[in-house]
């Protein structure tokens, strides 16, 4: 699914009747220049369509010839962090860092900042709303995203807190959104524990 780019670099292997090896880069117009056959637009495809559209071209302008097409170099992109970021700021990152990847780059959230309502924008409008949870307390990776060129992460102030104590697996102060019930605040918490004993 990564969407290839200008800067990305690949590794281009022809065998049989014809036999090289050659690292190739997308230009700043989006073209690769294909070995013995020539330019070919790539601007916007994922890489596995950039792959069968080379074993294409290879196939009918080079008779006997295998291709082989890997990614040897990623791009980078610029990305912003702001609002109670640890360290916010402009950061260059992989072209295949994700939401996750950049929060660790930067240091993360500070103690200021909501972790369960961070805000992806890109060209000035929200895409995404990242929830940090997800990751932190159930593993949970499918909120993640990749990172474009030029967006920016917005970490808003902490607003919602709660204090759950007791005879809880893993007490402690947790940030809760304003359509959450009490069974999802148990929930945070690791659920109630199950060695409780009642007297006779």
């Amino acid at each position: 699914s990564y969407i290839v780019g200008a800067g990305d670099e690949f590794k281009i292997e022809y065998f049989g009747n014809n036999s090289l090896s050659k690292n190739i880069q997308i230009s700043r117009e989006g073209v690769i220049n294909l070995p013995n056959i020539g330019p070919l637009n790539v601007i916007g495809l994922a890489f596995d369509e950039l792959k069968q559209l080379v074993i294409n071209k290879v196939n009918k302008g080079l008779i006997g010839t295998e291709v082989s097409l890997t990614l040897s170099k990623l791009r980078s992109i610029n990305v912003y962090i702001v609002g109670q970021a640890y360290k916010p700021g402009s950061y260059t990152i992989s072209a295949m860092s994700s939401v996750t990847n950049a929060l660790f780059a930067s240091g993360g959230v500070n103690e200021s900042g909501s972790l369960r309502q961070i805000e992806i924008k890109r060209n000035g409008s929200k895409v995404h709303d990242y929830d940090f949870y997800n990751l932190i307390l159930k593993g949970d990776t499918s909120s993640d995203v990749r990172l474009m060129n030029g967006d920016t992460i917005f970490i808003p102030f902490l607003e919602n807190t709660i204090r759950l104590n007791g005879d809880f697996r893993k007490p402690g102060l947790y940030e809760f959104k304003k359509n959450e019930t009490v069974a999802d605040l148990i929930s945070l918490a690791g659920g109630i524990k199950n060695n409780i004993t009642y007297g006779a």
